[in-house]
C-alpha cells in the first residue's frame, strides 16, 4: 500500500499506467519519479507497468522495483504498440482515477495535481497536459525536425478530424477510470495515433477535455520515428475522420457539459460528424472490457462496430465477442415474437422466417447429410420453428427429436410430432447421455458462455453421440470481402463469432473429437441473397431485388456459399482422445 497523502485535495485513488518496450535504461528513474510524487497526489495510489512484447528484462526490472508505491506487471506476449499497452494497463486499473504517462516520463509529475482536482471537481472530464501553453515552458528537449513533425501533425489534426487543440500527443494525459475505460473501449489505433483517436471521440460524445500546463524534468528521449510512424499516423487520421462520420465512437451514456463546451483552452471546434446536444448526466457511461468467455485473457484487439455495439478479437484465441457481452436477461428479452418478423432482417433476427420454411429444411437436408450414419434420438438447441427436426425426421433416422427454443412464441410454431422444451441453454432441463446428435444450426454465436454450453453438451450426448454446429466463419471470404458490412454482424444476438482456431479449441477442452470442419453453405431465394450481398447498403440491396424480380429471377433458388462452417463433432465412446478431423485444409 502506498503512503496516504497528508494533501487535503487528494484524490481517493490513482493508477499510472507506465507503457515500456525494451526500457531497462530509462524505466528506473520514472519508477523512482513516481514513487516520490504519487502518494501526495492520492490516497491510495499504484503504478501499473505494461510491459509491450519486450526482450531485454523490462518486465522482471519493473517487478522488483522496491518504492513507496505498489507496483504491478501487465505482460503483452507482443509489441502491439503505445496505444494497446495504454489499454492494457487502463483495463488493469484498480482505482477512481487513472494517468498515463511515458516510459521515461520526461514530465514533472506533479502537474497532475490540478488535473486530478479538475477531475475529482467534474469540470473536466479529459485532462491533457499541453506543451504548447505559455506556462509550460518546455523549450528544450526536441530538436527542429521533431518541433516540424509536431507542428505539422497539429494543424493535421484540425483539419482531418477537427480537434481544436493544438497538442493531442503530449504523453501525460488523466481520466475518471471509468470515462477512460468507455473511451478505450471504442479505441481501434495500437500506436501512436491513439492519443488523437480517444480524444477525437471524447469530444464526439460531448465531453469536456482541459488541457494544463507541463513541464520537463529531463530531455525527451522520444521512441517515435518521425518518418515512419508520421506516416502511419497519417493514415490513421483518416480512417478516425472516416470512424467519426459513421457514428463508430459513440459512447451508450456520454456525459455532456451544461454549457456544451467541448475544449475549455481551445477555440471551441467540434470534430468531424459534431456534437449533439444531450441531457447532462453525471459519469460517462463505462464499457469495461470483459475477459474472454473462452480462454480468459483480457487482451484483444478491435474487430468490428455497429452504433454502440462493439465486437473485439481475443489475441490468445481467436475467438470474436461483444465487448462488454449483454447480460442473459438483456439477451432473453430480445428474442420475442418480432425476432421472426421484422422489416430490419439484416440488423435483427429474420424478415420472415416461416416465409423460409422450404429453404431451411433444404438447408438443414444437405447439412444432415455431414452425419449420414447417424441416427436415433436428436436434439437441436436454438430450433426456432423446427426446422431442422422436420428435415431430420424426413430422413427416417430420428423418430424422436427434440428442439429447445428460447422463445415461446417461435416453440409453439414446432410441429407436434416433436419434444418441444422452453426455455434458455444450457439451463434446460434434459436426460443426461441420451441423445444421438445435437444440433446448433446459427445459434452457437448467440450463445455466451460456450465453456458452458459444450460441457452441457457433451453430458446429454450418450458415448459416440455426435454434434453437427453450423456458425458464421470470422475467416472465410465473404467476411473478408465484406468487411464491417458483414451481414454476420448482427448485434446483440451474435455474442461471439467463431473461425476454426477457437472453434477447435473449445471443442477439444471440452472433450469432443473433432471429425471434420468444412465450408457450409446454404439454399435461398436469390431475392434474399441480394439483401445478404449487399449487407449495408440498403438501397444497393433494394435495387438488386427489384431487378430480380422485374426479369421473374426473384423467387429462384439456389444453393451458395454462406460464409459459415459446418463442425462435426463427437462424444468419444471408446476412451479415444485423438481428432479425427478430416485433412480438407482450411475451410472458408
Amino acid at each position: 500500500m502506498a503512503e496516504t497523502s497528508s494533501n487535503p485535495s487528494a484524490v481517493a485513488g490513482l493508477t499510472l499506467v507506465v507503457p515500456a518496450k525494451d526500457e531497462v535504461v530509462r524505466l528506473p528513474p520514472t519508477l523512482e519519479a513516481a514513487s516520490r510524487v504519487l502518494p501526495g497526489l492520492a490516497l491510495a495510489s499504484e503504478i501499473v507497468v505494461v510491459d509491450d512484447g519486450s526482450r531485454d528484462g523490462t518486465a522482471a526490472l519493473a517487478a522488483r522495483f522496491a518504492g513507496a508505491v505498489p507496483i504491478r506487471v501487465v505482460r503483452l506476449e507482443r509489441n502491439r504498440g503505445k496505444g494497446a499497452a495504454v489499454a492494457a494497463g487502463i483495463a488493469a486499473a484498480r482505482h477512481p482515477f487513472v494517468a498515463f504517462t511515458d516510459a521515461d516520463c520526461p514530465y514533472d509529475l506533479s502537474a497532475l495535481r490540478p488535473m486530478l482536482e479538475a477531475l475529482a471537481g467534474r469540470t473536466a472530464d479529459v485532462a491533457i497536459g499541453a506543451r504548447d501553453l505559455v506556462e509550460s515552458g518546455v523549450s528544450r528537449g526536441y530538436g527542429p525536425l521533431r518541433r516540424l513533425s509536431g507542428k505539422m501533425l497539429s494543424g493535421l489534426t484540425r483539419a482531418v478530424i477537427g480537434l481544436p487543440m493544438r497538442d493531442s500527443q503530449c504523453g501525460l494525459k488523466a481520466f475518471r477510470t471509468e470515462t477512460a475505460r468507455s473511451l478505450f473501449a471504442v479505441r481501434t489505433i495500437d500506436g501512436f495515433g491513439f492519443d488523437f483517436e480517444l480524444l477525437a471521440a471524447a469530444l464526439a460524445n460531448g465531453l469536456v477535455v482541459e488541457r494544463f500546463p507541463v513541464s520537463l524534468s529531463h530531455d525527451d528521449d522520444s521512441r517515435v520515428d518521425v518518418l515512419r510512424d508520421g506516416l502511419a499516423m497519417f493514415r490513421q487520421l483518416w480512417l478516425v475522420r472516416a470512424g467519426l462520420r459513421r457514428g463508430d465512437y459513440r459512447l451508450p451514456v456520454a456525459r455532456q457539459a451544461a454549457d456544451g463546451a467541448v475544449e475549455r483552452a481551445g477555440n471551441g471546434a467540434a470534430p468531424v460528424g459534431g456534437v449533439a446536444a444531450r441531457p447532462r448526466s453525471e459519469t460517462a457511461s463505462a464499457a469495461v472490457a470483459n475477459e474472454c468467455p473462452l480462454c480468459g485473457s483480457s487482451e484483444r484487439r478491435p474487430r468490428a462496430r455497429r452504433g454502440s455495439f462493439h465486437m473485439v478479437e481475443c489475441d490468445e484465441c481467436g475467438l470474436w465477442r461483444l465487448d462488454p457481452l449483454p447480460t442473459r436477461a438483456a439477451l432473453e428479452r430480445f428474442y420475442r415474437d418480432e425476432y421472426y418478423a421484422n422489416g430490419a432482417p439484416s440488423e435483427t433476427g429474420y424478415g420472415d422466417y416461416a416465409a423460409q420454411a422450404d429453404d431451411l429444411r433444404a438447408t438443414f437436408a444437405e447439412r444432415l447429410d455431414l452425419v449420414a450414419e447417424s441416427r436415433g434420438r436428436l436434439l437441436d438447441v436454438g430450433g426456432g420453428f423446427g426446422f431442422l427436426a422436420d428435415a431430420a425426421a424426413a430422413t427416417g433416422r430420428f423418430p424422436e427429436c427434440w428442439v429447445v427454443e428460447t422463445s415461446e412464441s417461435a416453440a409453439a410454431r414446432v410441429a407436434p410430432g416433436h419434444r418441444r422444451v422452453v426455455g434458455w441453454f444450457p439451463d434446460v432441463d434434459l436426460p443426461e447421455a441420451y441423445f444421438d446428435l445435437a444440433s446448433l444450426q446459427d445459434s452457437f454465436e448467440h450463445l455466451p458462455d460456450p465453456r458452458a454450453t459444450l460441457a452441457r453438451l457433451h453430458g446429454v450426448l450418450r458415448p459416440g453421440g455426435r454434434l453437427l454446429v453450423a456458425t458464421p466463419n470470422t475467416a472465410s471470404l465473404i467476411a473478408r470481402l465484406q468487411r464491417g458490412a458483414w451481414v454476420s454482424l448482427k448485434f446483440p444476438e451474435h455474442v461471439l463469432l467463431w473461425s476454426p482456431r477457437p472453434m477447435r479449441r473449445a471443442l477439444r477442452e471440452a472433450g469432443f473429437e473433432i471429425e471434420r470442419i468444412v465450408p457450409a453453405g446454404q439454399w435461398v431465394r436469390l431475392d434474399f441473397l441480394a439483401h445478404r450481398v449487399f449487407s449495408g447498403r440498403p438501397r444497393a440491396g433494394a435495387a438488386a431485388v427489384r431487378a430480380l424480380r422485374a426479369i421473374g429471377a426473384g423467387g429462384v433458388r439456389a444453393w451458395v456459399p454462406s460464409g459459415s462452417i459446418a463442425v462435426v463433432a463427437a462424444r468419444p465412446g471408446d476412451g479415444r482422445s485423438r481428432d479425427r478431423e478430416a485433412d480438407g485444409g482450411e475451410p472458408s
